[in-house]
């Protein structure tokens, strides 16, 4: 460990400590998580277990997550799952819900993300210094941010140009439709939990995802060509969530041991188990015999040249919005670098 993590553990260490004797008698709050993956997605099991197991601790034992064990509703309705009360905490994909969240979803931006952890990080740091959490998500209390890792194309074929690409049918999310129409493939549009069904029907081809999806959604068992893109082509940002009276109702001190193990802390958390889970999906599907390919070189610069658009039309929304788009771009590849 060096000297600047030794700081940080102990620090937190010694908070800890200061309020868990208050904590040790206080009564005992279960959150309830609603979820919309499968039961072998990594963030059931990894993911919200480490940051269950983190709060717990830190609260000695009298905050703890109760993850549903099966979907209260689709993937696009978890902000009003939490808002309305359905559920105390739930983490919503804002590409699912296009419209109200448009500022935020700057770090879907292309070619941004070298990996989950710095990532979510970075989305966190500068959406809270920039924006502020009042302004797009003033239903709920947001207690992290988190984004997955790079975006890559998974596919039945290999596709390592545009004119590969051109006309291959590919499952995205709800920022992904103009994306990949700029490069020439055909979007089908709908949530991650749906993927597997289409490919598997011939409804799409390919899909793009991050490398978590080979085993999280079993794509491994229908795709066997992947192109890797440094940065991403894409990277989904989710909120972490929370209903605003479940959470005025806790204690103080478990209100701080959210604020302690949310943030970037919490984003680091969440981010480094995607990273985890990167790297065994890669894994799979080098351990099936898969094809994988790297997006460099001219190919590279020819993908950016026709996805340039949308840092653009960002930058548009942000300015309508009374900010200064371009500046906030610029800060936003800043607080990367600044993680990485």
């Amino acid at each position: 460990m060096d000297r600047r993590s030794f700081i940080k553990a102990t620090a937190a260490t010694a908070a800890a400590g200061a309020i868990m004797p208050n904590l040790a008698s206080a009564a005992t709050s279960r959150l309830r998580v609603s979820n919309w993956l499968p039961a072998q997605h990594h963030m059931n099991s990894h993911a919200l277990v480490n940051w269950g197991a983190a709060l717990s601790d830190a609260s000695g034992g009298t905050l703890k997550l109760a993850v549903d064990p099966a979907p209260i509703a689709p993937p696009p309705a978890q902000y009003d799952v939490v808002r309305d009360g359905v559920a105390d905490i739930a983490y919503h994909v804002m590409a699912y819900t296009p419209g109200p969240f448009e500022i935020v979803r700057g770090v879907e931006l292309p070619f941004l993300s070298p990996n989950a952890e710095i990532g979510s990080q970075a989305a966190w740091d500068w959406y809270d210094r920039n924006v502020g959490f009042d302004k797009e998500f003033e239903d709920v209390k947001v207690l992290t941010l988190f984004v997955h890792g790079p975006g890559a194309v998974h596919s039945k074929k290999r596709i390592t140009t545009l004119e590969e690409l051109a006309g291959v049918k590919l499952r995205v999310g709800g920022g992904g439709v103009a994306m990949s129409e700029a490069l020439g493939a055909t979007p089908v549009a709908m949530p991650a939990s749906k993927a597997y069904e289409a490919i598997q029907k011939g409804v799409a081809d390919g899909a793009m995802f991050p490398w978590e999806s080979i085993k999280g959604f079993k794509l491994g068992e229908l795709l066997s060509h992947h192109l890797e893109i440094p940065g991403g082509l894409y990277t989904t940002p989710f909120a972490v969530i929370m209903n605003r009276k479940k959470y005025d109702s806790l204690s103080d001190d478990h209100k701080q041991v959210l604020e302690d193990l949310g943030g970037a802390v919490g984003a680091q958390i969440l981010g480094k188990a995607w990273d985890d889970a990167d790297v065994v999906g890669r894994a799979l599907a080098v351990e099936k015999g898969s094809e994988i390919n790297s997006l460099g070189g001219s190919e590279l610069e020819r993908w950016a040249e026709r996805v340039a658009f949308m840092n653009d039309g960002w930058i548009e929304k942000a300015n309508a919005r009374g900010l200064d788009g371009a500046a906030l771009l610029a800060d936003l590849k800043e607080t990367i670098a600044k993680y990485s």
